[in-house]
């Protein structure tokens, strides 16, 4: 079995370290995995290993996602609000919108982070990349109406408080529908899907997020797959910087 080394600092990524032994233990290197703090100029530290994690990036332009296009490592993004798990969860029973609402609120040090990952869950639920009808800013709150495939239309709202972290709602109406609730102050999500035979909720997932992150690229690294991630972040980027 081969023992991939993790460089990280942070204390929450050690613990995950020490959960997902002997798999991994902390090391540096060329054939390590490296942690990302992701505030800042998170891409200017993404060299010298195999394997990224950036951890809850700030959102960056369209051209510094054209950089790293050239990366030749796979990279795995976590951000919290936008867990691949929970996003599967999501997917798990067919919805077929016809339209998507997402609601945002949070303080401004993190304003920026949560539309980005307000527009995600719109482009999950959307089934597909969105493109922007309108947009209206005010001084506490931002208003995109969204087209996705198929006509599907969808309308994200941010609203900024006082506070730190952020939470959101976002809902599928379709035949069947589906929510989806996501608060920085809770590690646990809820997604729920209603329908004529009732309402199901799925398990909660218990996993932190950075035992996830970890997970996903070593799995990454052992098949030689390349995440979606970094696309789908430069997706939700884009329209954030495109309306801004």
């Amino acid at each position: 079995m081969t023992v991939r080394g993790v460089q990280t600092d942070a204390a929450a990524y050690r613990a995950a370290v020490a959960e997902l032994a002997p798999r991994v233990r902390l090391g540096a290197g060329p054939g390590a995995v490296r942690v990302i703090d992701g505030r800042g100029a998170w891409w200017e530290r993404l060299e010298g290993a195999a394997g990224y994690v950036i951890d809850e990036p700030d959102p960056v332009s369209p051209e510094v996602h054209a950089l790293l296009g050239a990366l030749d490592a796979p990279v795995v993004v976590m951000r919290r609000r936008v867990r691949p798990d929970i996003v599967d969860d999501a997917r798990g029973e067919p919805v077929e919108p016809r339209h998507v609402v997402v609601d945002a609120w949070g303080g401004r040090t993190d304003a920026a982070a949560l539309l980005r990952d307000a527009v995600g869950w719109a482009r999950v639920l959307a089934s597909g990349p969105l493109s922007i009808v309108t947009r209206v800013d005010t001084a506490a709150a931002t208003a995109i109406a969204l087209r996705g495939p198929g006509g599907v239309g969808a309308s994200v709202t941010r609203t900024v408080g006082g506070g730190v972290g952020g939470a959101l709602a976002a809902t599928a109406l379709g035949a069947r529908r589906v929510e989806v609730r996501v608060d920085s102050a809770s590690p646990l999500c809820e997604v729920a899907f209603d329908d004529e035979d009732g309402r199901r909720i799925r398990p909660v997932r218990r996993e932190s997020p950075e035992r996830l992150a970890l997970r996903r690229i070593l799995e990454a690294l052992r098949v030689g797959a390349e995440p979606t991630d970094l696309a789908d972040l430069a997706r939700d980027d884009g329209i954030v910087y495109a309306g801004g």
